[in-house]
Formats: C-alpha cells, sequence, structure tokens
C-alpha cells in the first residue's frame, strides 16, 4: 500500500496566519489523479458507497463582505492515501483513521467543540469546502470556532438556484441528477458517521480507564437544502449498518436548513423520523418565499417542502424539534441565491444559530419572536 500523502498545491500558497483555517471532509465524488480539486461530480469509481477523507487548508480574504460567495480561497487540499485492503470496510478503516483521530484528538485536547456540514444541490466539491469555511469562522461558540467536517455527496457544480427559472429542459433533470445522487450517497455518509462515532466510542472508553470525566465538546449537524434529502438516506444506512439498533445520540443539535424535504418528513420513520434518536434537538429553519424551494414544490411535483412552511405539524412530534421562521431575513446579497442561502449570509440566522449553540433555551433566545412558546418562533430583521 502507498505510504505517501497526497497533497495538491493551490495557485495561492500557503495558508496566511491567523486568516487560515482547516476544514476536514469525507467524499465520495470521483477521485482524479493530478487534479485540482481532485474530486469531481461523479461517484468514486468503486461505487456511491466509498468515501476518501482529507483536509482542505482555506484562507479567510481580507474583505468578504463585498463577494460572500468568494469570501475563502482554498490553498491547498490534502488527500489520505487509500490503502489498499481485500475488503471496502478494510480500506474505510485504513483510509479515515489518522483524520478521524486528529479531529477527536483536537476537539477534546482544544476544547473546540465539532460542526458536521452536509451541502445542497448544484454545489461542487470547491463550494462544500468554501460553505464549510463560512460556517467555521460565523458560528462560534462564544469567541472559538468549531472545527467542521464536511462530507462532499457528487452534487452538479454550478451557479444560480440550479432549478432553471421554468423547471425546464437539462436544468430540471439536473435537478433530479442530484437528488439520485444524494439518496445513492447515503451509505457512505452514514459509514463516515459511524467511523467518527467509533472514535467518541473509544475516547469515552479511554476516560472511564482513567475514570476521568467525559469530555464535554458538543458536536452538531447541520444539513443544507438537498443535503436533508442525503441525510435521510443516511440515518437509513446507518440504521441498516447496525442491524436495526436504536440509533446512537452523538449530536447536540441538528440544524435542518431550508431544507428539500417533506414537509412530513420528522413525522414518519422512513424519511427523517429517525433523527431525534441522534440528536438532542432538531431546529428547523424554514421561509415561505424561499425560490428555491418554491420551484422545487411546483415544477417538480414534490410535496410541500420542510423548508418552506417547516413541519407540517408541530403536535405529536418530539417535543425538541423546534420551528424557526426565517422569510423575514431570507433575503442576501444576490438575486441568485433565491432566498436559500440565509443560514449563511444574514447576521440574524447566524446570531440566532450562535446562540442556540451557546445552549441558549428557545425562549430566551435575543431577535425571536414566539409564535407559539416552546415549539414555534420567527426571527425578526435587526433594528
Amino acid at each position: 500500500m502507498s505510504l505517501e500523502v497526497v497533497f495538491y498545491r493551490c495557485v495561492n500558497g500557503a495558508p496566511k496566519g491567523d486568516r487560515a483555517m482547516r476544514i476536514y471532509f469525507a467524499t465520495n465524488r470521483r477521485y482524479v489523479e493530478a487534479s485540482i480539486p481532485p474530486f469531481r461530480d461523479r461517484y468514486n469509481v468503486e461505487g456511491p458507497a466509498i468515501y476518501r477523507v482529507g483536509y482542505a487548508e482555506v484562507t479567510k480574504n481580507a474583505d468578504p463582505a463585498e463577494k460572500p460567495d468568494d469570501a475563502f480561497t482554498i490553498d491547498s487540499i490534502h488527500v489520505e492515501p487509500e490503502a489498499s485492503a481485500d475488503t471496502a470496510d478494510a480500506k474505510e478503516v485504513l483510509g479515515s483513521s489518522k483524520i478521524f483521530a486528529e479531529l477527536t484528538h483536537k476537539s477534546r485536547v482544544q476544547r473546540r467543540n465539532i460542526v458536521v456540514y452536509i451541502h445542497g444541490f448544484n454545489s461542487s466539491f470547491e463550494t462544500c469546502i468554501q460553505r464549510a469555511a463560512q460556517l467555521h469562522d460565523a458560528w462560534l461558540d462564544g469567541d472559538g470556532a468549531p472545527l467542521v467536517f464536511a462530507f462532499s455527496w457528487p452534487a452538479d457544480g454550478g451557479d444560480g438556484l440550479g432549478f432553471g427559472q421554468n423547471g425546464e429542459t437539462g436544468s430540471k433533470w439536473k435537478y433530479f441528477s442530484d437528488r439520485d445522487d444524494a439518496e445513492s450517497s447515503g451509505k457512505a455518509i452514514a459509514r463516515s458517521l459511524r467511523r467518527l462515532l467509533d472514535y467518541l466510542m473509544e475516547l469515552r472508553k479511554q476516560d472511564i480507564a482513567a475514570q476521568a470525566e467525559p469530555c464535554e465538546q458538543c458536536i452538531h449537524l447541520v444539513a443544507h437544502s438537498m443535503g436533508n434529502w442525503a441525510l435521510r438516506h443516511a440515518l437509513l444506512s446507518l440504521r441498516a449498518l447496525i442491524h436495526g439498533a436504536r440509533l446512537p445520540k452523538i449530536f447536540t443539535n441538528a440544524f435542518l436548513m431550508a431544507a428539500d424535504e417533506d414537509a412530513d418528513a420528522l413525522e414518519h420513520r422512513h424519511k427523517l423520523g429517525l433523527l431525534p434518536q441522534m440528536a438532542e434537538a432538531i431546529h428547523v429553519y424554514h421561509s415561505k418565499n424561499d425560490l428555491a424551494l418554491l420551484i422545487s414544490d411546483i415544477t417538480k411535483v414534490n410535496p410541500d417542502r420542510l423548508g418552506n412552511r417547516g413541519p407540517s405539524i408541530i403536535d405529536g412530534l418530539d417535543t425538541n424539534i423546534y420551528g424557526i421562521d426565517c422569510a423575514a431575513v431570507s433575503d442576501t446579497s444576490a438575486w441568485k441565491h433565491g432566498r436559500h442561502q440565509y443560514y449563511r449570509l444574514r447576521p440574524e440566522v447566524i446570531y440566532d444559530v450562535r446562540q442556540v449553540i451557546a445552549g441558549k433555551a428557545p425562549d430566551q433566545i435575543d431577535g425571536r419572536t414566539p409564535l407559539r412558546a416552546g415549539r414555534l418562533y420567527r426571527i425578526e430583521p435587526a433594528g
């Protein structure tokens, strides 16, 4: 097996001082040797369930406010070598050990939370890394930046909404292609989550053996847009991987952002109904004027979307599921965002998320108006 680290250096050179950050990733995209970036818009050649891991060194640009979509530059991409092995499971262990060990070790020693990020449709590998860097930069816990672990599934890269304004011709089929790719990527996401869980369990065993207090750092999950469809299939695959046992509760918070999922998804275990087993609290951020999801609803003949009006019902759902209406704060800096990117660009939403991560009770979060105390809220525009 190869013992050499694969390392890609982009045109911008080394990261620049305190504006540099490291984004960890797993991806089941196709690896193309000697290409920059090294991952393309199709599956791993061995199948959609096989993933590679690594990290990207990213720099925050000097004045990101002017062009928020270009606020971060990828300086280098490090891909862990894929060791030869007789089975896919053996490759998985050998290929991911170093990355997951480093991630969990840093979380413990540096006392930093972990954010697991699943991107949406119409996203290249580079776009995934840049948006993960935005979460690293903005979703602070106090003054500390989280460690971000992004899973990049092979959505087609592109610009704009990705639906087309009328849902016709190639743009329509591109949407369905991304939807199929997200579904097929569920097993790879589940396998990477299982590996992360393995490391957390090992750390817990070490604590018990040393009679030490357990690690106090938290893991938060964020799924954006069609990433919620991928999450559904990851939950189902993870349950299959652990032979139908109850899923482990590893996430403190799950943030479902502008979810391109059915409005009743949290009601059913064959959709997102398994998520309360894994997360202590689930926060559904939605906007009725989200143009991307309106197009998904109308032109793709999808049911009502979770990211438009929130859960179709709230009574009967787990009591730790909350709806947060972002309609008043969904507009961002460019028409192509389609009021679909507020989770990473609107200061009011970022401020809301930071308070959730800090552990504030839902009724105590600044900037919210309760629509139904304890369950449903609306974020108000600043000022």
